[in-house]
């Protein structure tokens, strides 16, 4: 049995995602889907008889209230769990592999006698951060994992992620990468961004009065977006995270 695993797909199916799931006997996302046409197209490009594993991440609104918070099941003899964030869920004791996402980070680790798995976010890039996704062969109690890491430019619309903007920034001398700052030269950058979102600005204005790469003033866009009440504290918090597990 091949099962396709991806996760954080953030309301971005890339070609190399769509092929994966075209081959596979079974899907399994881990959560932050973002939007339901992303769900329609995944079984849009299932062959017959597939079947989607589905769990409901912290960037996925009030559409997704009916999709589970964790799931369990098994596949030939192998017991699942999957949640999108591990560390807020119970894991069950008779379970073979959990499958987790929300890092944006690839990690395969067997502990407790059973195989952890993130397949890092496969739709949308953070920052620099790697897209990636994994194949699962599985046979009977067996399994082998097959990581799959996507290039950016390889979206299912066929178009890149803006090089001639993220061109244009570096000419303008914009930071290589704003992680690469002290928390309060980040923070002043965050509370910068955050003001002019909330005057109106695009994403491309912002990027261009602060001399920013656009993806990562989009990123903290969403963060503020998909976060309700998040300060620009809190965004700083999380990316201090993503900094310190190297997400």
């Amino acid at each position: 049995m091949r099962v396709a695993v991806i996760s954080d797909t953030h309301d971005v199916l890339r070609a190399e995602v769509l092929e994966q799931i075209r081959l596979a006997d079974a899907v399994i996302h881990a959560g932050d889907i973002s939007k339901p046409e992303i769900v329609d197209q995944i079984k849009a490009n299932l062959s017959e008889n597939r079947i989607l594993y589905l769990v409901r991440g912290n960037a996925d609104g009030d559409w997704a209230g009916r999709i589970p918070e964790a799931l369990e099941f098994e596949l030939e003899q192998l017991h699942f769990f999957v949640v999108h964030n591990r560390k807020k869920a119970v894991i069950p004791e008779a379970c073979d592999i959990v499958i987790s996402g929300h890092t944006h980070r690839f990690q395969e680790d067997i502990m407790d006698g059973r195989l952890w798995l993130n397949p890092g976010a496969c739709g949308r890039r953070r920052f620099r951060s790697e897209l990636s996704m994994a194949v699962l062969q599985i046979k009977g109690k067996r399994w082998q994992i097959e990581k799959i890491t996507i290039e950016a430019e390889d979206t299912s619309s066929g178009k890149n992620e803006n090089p001639i903007a993220t061109a244009d920034a570096r000419r303008r001398g914009a930071y290589s990468d704003p992680m690469e700052l002290s928390s309060g030269a980040l923070l002043l950058l965050i509370s910068g961004i955050l003001k002019r979102m909330n005057r109106g600005k695009t994403i491309s204005q912002i990027a261009g009065e602060l001399n920013l790469e656009e993806s990562f003033v989009e990123e903290i866009c969403r963060i503020y977006v998909t976060h309700p009440g998040v300060t620009a504290n809190g965004i700083l918090d999380k990316l201090e995270v993503n900094r310190h597990i190297g997400a």
